[in-house]
């Protein structure tokens, strides 16, 4: 996975050159849906998300992505602040996802200027949802979703749905907020039935102050994310009474 500052792995080859028509494959129209909904990608993501059970050395993801870039279906901006290029879904791709009801009435997502502004932050979401597909849970609600169809007042970085019950998603990429925003959007999860769970998922450490604020500790879970992508199933999430095993869960 991506996310903490490494480059891309990409091939050192040439660019794929082939022009000839691309006939795009269920593999492809996911890959499609995925960066649509996340806004963007880096490269190793769709690799890890999509070409895992291929081997590196064979470049086949580094030559589907090449194709699919060349066709006009994907497109490249560079993320300085990354150091990473970031892989956007065209028209095209948008297109082919509408033909199919896949495009969840999104639309085409453009890159501005600035639009690595929360670049780890969203790389390290990105990380989450391929996470969570590995253990088998693909009924995943973007933030984008959240926001540009559902016009979600207060919405989570993704809402994940296991077994019909809806779980917020908090990812924090460092504690910088303060204790009373993290009172403020503890309070509204405690008032907020539309989730049956909180989990705080914090990039370092997850601070004393944090866990013992109140909340309704039936509902609030927090966890390390390193420990998160490590122990997968395994990890234990916890909060000021007590820790369970993710995998009850599951």
């Amino acid at each position: 996975m991506s996310g903490d500052g490494r480059n891309e792995a990409q091939s050192a080859e040439d660019p794929v050159k082939d022009k000839s028509p691309v006939v795009l494959t269920e593999r492809d129209l996911a890959v499609f849906q995925f960066i649509h909904e996340q806004r963007y990608v880096c490269y190793n993501q769709i690799q890890d998300g999509f070409w895992k059970d291929r081997s590196p050395d064979a470049n086949a993801c580094w030559h589907r992505v090449g194709r699919l870039v060349n066709a006009g279906y994907l497109t490249k901006e560079y993320s300085g602040k990354q150091g990473t290029d970031a892989y956007f879904a065209s028209s095209a791709a948008v297109e082919a996802l509408k033909a199919e009801g896949m495009d969840g009435g999104l639309k085409v997502m453009e890159a501005t200027p600035c639009f690595d502004k929360n670049i780890s932050h969203d790389l390290h979401v990105n990380n989450l949802r391929i996470l969570f597909r590995e253990m088998g849970l693909y009924q995943w609600t973007s933030e984008r979703i959240l926001i540009e169809r559902d016009h979600s007042f207060q919405r989570p970085d993704a809402v994940l749905t296991i077994r019909g019950r809806k779980v917020a998603l908090e990812f924090e990429n460092g504690l910088t907020k303060g204790r009373d925003r993290y009172r403020n959007l503890f309070s509204y999860y405690d008032r907020c039935e539309s989730y049956r769970l909180l989990f705080v998922i914090v990039r370092g450490d997850t601070r004393d102050w944090l866990v013992e604020l109140d909340y309704d500790a039936r509902k609030t879970w927090f966890v390390d994310y390193k420990k998160l992508i490590k122990e997968r199933e395994k990890v234990l999430f916890a909060n000021k009474r007590g820790e369970f095993e993710l995998s009850r869960l599951l």
